[in-house]
């Protein structure tokens, strides 16, 4: 059965077996939220999940989003208990929240770019330091990272990206099998950036964006599709491991790369 409620602009929806209180606790700590959002909130909605399957173990799943003028702010939170879940969820949901409306309050108080010869770390423009104008020919991949993360869902890696407070993270994305890029757009929302060869997978809150890529590349094709492109950073899958790869932007105008250890 699937049930709707409405409450102080709060759309709650439940399906299994999911008590009153579940549903009220929801809509109570997602209406008040507002008081963390700039601007007026156009609506907001909330899906309790109760799974019914024994081998599931976190059987509780809570889905929450808020519209702001336009702009979804989305969580996903599992437990195994609904009450848990739905802490979970708007916790996340605050979290998402708050770094979207810092984002745009640094847009409209700092300028585009930094005055000449000064660098601010919340100036909105990337790259977020004057970038050494280091000419294409002289650009070499001179620093190589490596991620050891183990599978993780988005949620997870929307934490850890919150956590570590990096413009990008990659990580292995746990419900496609594939290597995936999460980062910040310049108008403060997430996305995810995923090679075509990924299964399309449910809504899962940032915007999906696909790899420029459509197949595997050389690490020399790389470095010459940044050479042509010149963004702050680009993800593609290399041909020799099967992986995906982060070619990005160093401020000495080299480029760094980040791949799976």
């Amino acid at each position: 059965m699937i049930e709707s409620e409405q409450m102080i602009n709060v759309e709650v929806t439940s399906r299994g077996e999911v008590s009153e209180h579940a549903r009220r606790q929801a809509r109570e700590k997602v209406a008040a939220l507002e008081d963390f959002v700039k601007g007026p909130v156009l609506g907001a909605r909330v899906v309790l999940t109760q799974v019914r399957n024994p081998r599931i173990p976190q059987r509780a799943q809570a889905e929450a989003e808020i519209d702001l003028q336009g702009r979804l702010i989305r969580a996903r939170a599992s437990s195994v208990s609904m009450e848990s879940a739905v802490d979970d969820v708007a916790e996340r949901l605050q979290r998402h929240l708050r770094r979207y409306v810092e984002r745009l309050i640094t847009q409209e108080r700092e300028p585009t770019e930094p005055p000449p010869g000064e660098w601010s770390h919340r100036t909105w423009s990337p790259p977020p330091r004057p970038t050494f104008p280091r000419p294409v020919a002289e650009r070499q991949i001179i620093r190589r990272k490596s991620f050891a993360f183990g599978p993780m869902s988005v949620d997870e890696a929307a934490d850890a990206l919150e956590d570590l407070d990096h413009d990008f993270f990659l990580f292995h994305d746990s419900v496609t099998g594939c290597d995936a890029v999460l980062y910040w757009r310049d108008d403060g929302l997430l996305a995810l950036v995923e090679p075509r060869s990924a299964r399309p997978a449910e809504d899962r809150g940032p915007i999906v964006e696909r790899s420029r890529l459509s197949t595997p590349i050389d690490l020399d094709v790389a470095v010459r599709e940044m050479n042509a492109v010149d963004h702050r950073f680009m993800f593609f899958e290399n041909a020799t491991t099967g992986r995906g790869n982060v070619i990005y932007r160093r401020y000495d105008g080299h480029y760094g790369l980040i791949e799976p250890a």
